[in-house]
């Protein structure tokens, strides 16, 4: 008896499995979920970033790089490294430093890691990397409340030109603060309250800007905790700021009682 005959599929036919495949996928109802079931978030975030980084990638590549305050930046903070303390001191071509302590630390690794602030290709690179991180944290929180559908999240990354000037292109302070504010709310929103306490802080220490959410964090706290949990968490803010910027008030505290004992001793050679 001869062995059966392999039957192959003729050419042209779809197999049943591909066929399933597109029948579930390719259909105006699965899209109409892509764009309007919150529960359809993640095949939809997973798209935006790999959209997101092709994106920066071609802006850094083709798109040329705009010097506004970087240069001032990495003066600034070589001033802190050479020891200057006195804000009015530490200054950049564009003026005095007017930011808190969190930005001057925050720099000074950026001014290490980009070889004292010369390699600003590298820089670009790390601030999309940092871009990617901030649209992770934003896309948990639609994912973790689950109120807005897909297409908000899709108008919002496509409509934001700006957003990727200021990270990739400018380099500006402002996208550090606002992913620590990010990273503050999705431990808010884990109940890590203290945590996010800290990163709020943190994000304030950066550029004080972020201190216009407080109201909105203060009635939070009173929402969620008692009137002494409150004051604790309040307390938890200050501290991480005077920690902070504790090098900066003891120069200030050392200068002050420097002038006063010259004053001093001035006034008691003038009084014999």
């Amino acid at each position: 008896m001869a062995p059966p005959k392999n039957k192959r599929p003729q050419s042209g036919t779809k197999s049943p499995g591909r066929a399933v495949y597109l029948k579930k996928y390719f259909t105006v109802e699965f899209l109409k979920k892509l764009l309007f079931d919150p529960h359809y978030l993640t095949p939809v975030c997973i798209l935006l970033i790999v959209f997101e980084m092709i994106l920066n990638v071609f802006i850094i590549e083709r798109v040329k790089y705009t010097e506004i305050d970087w240069n001032a930046y990495m003066q600034e903070v070589e001033g802190f490294l050479n020891g200057t303390l006195d804000y009015k001191e530490l200054r950049g071509d564009t003026g005095p430093l007017v930011y808190p302590a969190g930005f001057v630390y925050i720099y000074t690794i950026f001014y290490y890691v980009t070889s004292h602030g010369e390699n600003i290709y590298l820089a670009q690179y790390i601030f999309l990397v940092l871009y990617l991180i901030q649209t992770l944290l934003v896309q948990r929180i639609f994912k973790k409340t689950l109120k807005l559908p897909p297409y908000a999240l899709i108008i919002a990354t496509l409509t934001s030109y700006r957003i990727h000037s200021i990270f990739v292109l400018r380099l500006f302070n402002d996208p550090i603060a606002v992913l620590l504010f990010y990273a503050s709310l999705n431990l808010f929103i884990s109940n890590k309250w203290i945590l996010g306490s800290i990163f709020y802080s943190l994000a304030v220490s950066v550029k004080m800007n972020i201190l216009l959410y407080a109201p909105c964090l203060l009635l939070a706290y009173l929402t969620n905790m008692s009137l002494f949990e409150t004051i604790i968490h309040l307390f938890i803010c200050g501290v991480v700021q005077l920690i902070l910027g504790l090098p900066f008030y003891m120069a200030i505290l050392f200068h002050t009682l420097k002038v006063a004992s010259i004053l001093a001793g001035s006034s008691n050679i003038n009084g014999r």
